[in-house]
């Protein structure tokens, strides 16, 4: 499941001029893909190496995704520039990806080039840096475990959902002991290759140009098999309605966590799809938030998420926090009723429209800013499909049948496998 989050809360925005057009190159050597987009306006270029595994590809130990990715990053640095920490790191690690951008003026590429290919070699770093760069992961990952408990209970939530604490529900705080240099290794010789790799090239650079350029430097390289993405084929059991309540310390408030699985026949176009999933998502987001936040005065605090699979897969998850007086039970029922509802609930053709506009808008200012267009090259090439760009996507987006969004409305709404966590807090009020 290659994924592509739904994006929420859009601006308007006039008519855009700069853009973006993406070239397949022709000769991808090793690489799953290669592609370069040339704009004409960018005074420099940004050269995005995605690695297809993410956190979701991790074998039975959390954390080991995150830190290949230091050590990769690191090491490149240290072998072009002498330096492991000369610069920020210029990597992320996603739940489906790790992405590292290299970038500079048009007088730099080979350096950019030698960077981004020094990635993929083995990590040659000194053992006692390595060995503290496990503590550093550590650090990072409790920062973020320790502000934001409701990553773990949504953590737990999945694997009630899947049955499973591998592939999307990871431990992170329970398998930092477990990181070590060795795991590290394995999972960068597995997953750190051309063939399950995209190239980006985009900014100041011409098509002609790119392509001598991946020649280059990557024309040694020979086209294998992708890793296969195991995860995929996890899926809940049918008829699943898992309902756990624990207490913690951890959280401050009574916290009810969400999710839910639904099927949508695989498409012919996932492209296609996902312009109209944005549609989707938006138009019952704002139905369920509508019905549980600011009509219903359940939820004090409500959030939701959305994510949409590479083969149809669709998968929800809401975070509540009820208001004093409603408890956890009574805003889970809340919550799959209004869900519920949407089978029956008359969509109109305003509430399309809108969502529309608000998702073309969007989608088309992203061009605009150098860190937007980044990110939405990589979203979409994290799914291993084409980056496309955010003028040619919106374009996808003003074009989605009102059949096809009404029929993502419908399998939301289907009795579908679902798990909930009743997270009760121990804290004193």
């Amino acid at each position: 499941m290659k994924l592509l989050a739904y994006l929420t809360y859009f601006i308007m925005l006039s008519n855009i001029t700069n853009a973006q057009t993406v070239i397949p190159l022709n000769n991808t050597h090793g690489f799953y893909n290669a592609y370069v987009i040339p704009i004409d306006d960018r005074a420099r270029i940004d050269v995005q190496l995605v690695v297809l595994s993410g956190t979701y590809d991790e074998d039975g130990i959390s954390g080991i995704a995150h830190y290949t990715e230091h050590l990769a990053a690191l090491s490149s640095d240290t072998k072009v520039l002498q330096e492991p920490r000369q610069r920020d790191l210029n990597a992320f690690t996603s739940k489906v990806s790790t992405v590292y951008t290299n970038t500079g003026s048009s007088k730099e590429i080979d350096r950019i080039m030698l960077l981004t290919r020094a990635v993929l070699e083995t990590p040659n770093l000194p053992i006692d840096f390595q060995k503290s760069e496990i503590d550093i992961v550590k650090r990072e990952i409790l920062y973020k475990e320790r502000n934001a408990p409701v990553r773990w209970l949504n953590r737990l939530a999945l694997q009630k959902l899947y049955g499973s604490k591998s592939g999307r529900a990871d431990n992170p705080v329970e398998d930092l002991n477990n990181i070590t240099i060795e795991k590290a290794m394995s999972f960068h010789a597995k997953h750190y290759t051309p063939s399950n790799s995209i190239l980006i090239i985009s900014g100041d650079i011409t098509q002609s140009l790119a392509q001598a350029k991946v020649t280059e430097y990557f024309g040694n390289t020979l086209q294998t098999k992708q890793v296969p993405d195991l995860w995929l084929t996890h899926h809940p059991k049918d008829g699943l309605k898992s309902r756990t309540i624990i207490s913690s310390t951890r959280i401050l408030d009574d916290t009810l966590s969400y999710a839910k699985f639904f099927k949508f026949p695989e498409p012919q176009n996932i492209l296609g799809m996902q312009a109209s999933f944005f549609i989707a998502s938006d138009i019952y987001n704002s139905h369920i938030n509508d019905t549980l936040y600011l009509e219903g005065f359940t939820a004090q605090s409500f959030s939701q998420s959305s994510y949409i699979a590479i083969n149809g897969d669709l998968e929800y998850t809401a975070t509540l926090i009820p208001f004093e007086g409603v408890s956890l039970q009574q805003a889970l029922n809340a919550l799959e009723n209004a869900i519920a509802k949407m089978r029956t609930k008359k969509i109109t053709q305003k509430e399309i429209k809108t969502a529309r506009s608000k998702n073309v808008a969007y989608t088309r200012s992203l061009s605009q800013s150098p860190r937007a267009y980044l990110d939405f090259f990589q979203n979409l090439g994290s799914d291993g499909l084409p980056p496309t760009s955010p003028t040619e996507f919106a374009q996808m987006i003003a074009e989605a049948p009102d059949t096809e969004i009404l029929r993502i409305i419908e399998a939301f709404a289907s009795d579908s496998p679902s798990a909930a966590i009743l997270a009760n807090s121990e804290n004193p009020k």
